[in-house]
């Protein structure tokens, strides 16, 4: 088959004039167009390189992500990447923040679970449009499941600190934003449940480790 490749199948702004792409002096039979096919050929490794290179890197941050969730400090990672702390808060900036989260939800399970143990205790007397209340139930059923079994089977290795994450960070939160109180002890439940979640806010604010 006869294929000539130009400059405009290759996708790049060079002209036919180009030396690149013109006759050259030594070449022999077809190779201009053996030449324009193995720099296609190139463009295309090139692109393939770097979905490849940035398809690992995403690995990379997605497995230091995991490592922090599960205990793991700046320094742990800085003894693997051989590089510093300061090299590794760098090249993943978020981590600073899933460290404060983890470590301050390792320090805090009962009492997030005590705030969730008062305002179910006391559903009677919250009024909150949505199932915000059902939502921080089936959470709160999870989270004992999951810290009860210490070889809990999980799709991801770190889903128990995930999910008391999300009990705090989302059904908590979108409880005090909506609820009313209706009595004394609903009162009292929205206040505690409050208090956890700008706790955790005041944490996760903090300077970094």
């Amino acid at each position: 088959m006869n294929c000539r490749f130009t400059p405009y199948s290759l996708g790049v702004n060079q002209k036919l004039s180009d030396p690149m792409w013109t006759e050259k002096p030594t070449d022999i039979g077809d190779e201009r167009d053996r030449r324009a096919a193995a720099l296609h050929r190139l463009q295309e490794s090139l692109a393939d390189e770097a979905r490849i290179v940035q398809e690992a890197a995403a690995a990379t941050e997605t497995a230091a992500t995991t490592a922090i969730w599960l205990g793991a400090s700046l320094a742990d990672l800085a003894v693997v990447t051989g590089k510093t702390r300061q090299a590794a808060r760098k090249r993943w900036p978020t981590l600073g923040d899933v460290y404060r989260r983890r470590l301050w939800l390792a320090n805090h399970v009962d009492e997030i679970r005590w705030a969730v143990r008062v305002v179910l205790e006391n559903q009677a007397e919250i009024d909150v449009d949505g199932d915000a209340v059902e939502e921080v139930r089936a959470l709160d059923v999870q989270v004992g499941e999951q810290f009860e079994n210490a070889a809990v089977n999980a799709a991801h290795p770190a889903d128990r600190w995930h999910t008391l994450d999300r009990l705090v960070n989302v059904a908590l939160r979108a409880l005090t934003e909506r609820a009313r109180a209706t009595g004394k002890l609903g009162e009292f439940a929205i206040h505690g449940a409050s208090g956890v979640v700008g706790y955790y806010d005041h944490a996760i604010g903090s300077v970094d480790q």
